[in-house]
Order: structure tokens, then sequence, then C-alpha cells
């Protein structure tokens, strides 16, 4: 039994992020106005789900940090909170991905306020 990949939603021409300024999906940490942008064209993405699929091993293995995919603000790559912080974005991306929807209003935004 072989597990695919997910593939990369930057190749589809159906993601609501085509031709959106890649600074959107990085928001400083207290950029509230950026990540509702952000989070908002993520809801409305017919590739939502294969975003949320793709994205949570990264985060996971810690190759995504401090950007919003799938429309969960993934934690910077250190302090104190990191660990959870993580664990909270790759849990939220797998409901996500399993078509169960957003587990908070914040999209995993909690570090921001740390």
């Amino acid at each position: 039994m072989s597990v695919e990949t997910p593939r990369d939603p930057a190749f589809s021409a159906d993601r609501a992020c085509n031709n959106v300024p890649t600074n959107v999906f990085f928001p400083g940490p207290f950029d509230l106005d950026t990540l509702d942008r952000a989070q908002r064209l993520c809801r409305g993405c017919p590739v939502l789900r294969q975003c949320a699929s793709w994205a949570g091993p990264l985060v996971a293995d810690r190759l995504i940090t401090e950007a919003v995919v799938a429309g969960v603000l993934t934690p910077p790559p250190a302090g104190k909170r990191y660990a959870v912080a993580r664990a909270a974005a790759v849990e939220e991306l797998a409901a996500i991905a399993a078509g169960d929807g957003f587990l908070s209003d914040l999209g995993g935004a909690a570090w921001t306020a740390a």
C-alpha cells in the first residue's frame, strides 16, 4: 500500500490565491488585517482541502512556519509555545483536509499574543 503525496496547490489554476501577492500570506505577528485577508481568501478557496492536506506534513516537519496556509497561521520556529502551537496548526490542517472545517476562529493565531 502506497501513500500518495498531495499535489502542491500552487499548481492549481482554481486556487483563490492566484495573482495575490505572496506577502499577504506572511503577516507580521501583530498584522491582524493582513492575517484576516489571507484567512478570508483561504476559507473561500475551491482547493482548500487539497492545500490543507499538502501543508499538514510540511508544518509538522517544520518546513512551513510563520505563514498562512489553508487559512491556518503557522507559528514561528521558536518560542515557549512553539511545539503546542505547531501541533494545534497540524491538527487544524488535518480537520480542514478531512472536510471538518476550521477548529477555531483564530486559525492557529494564538501564538501572535505570546
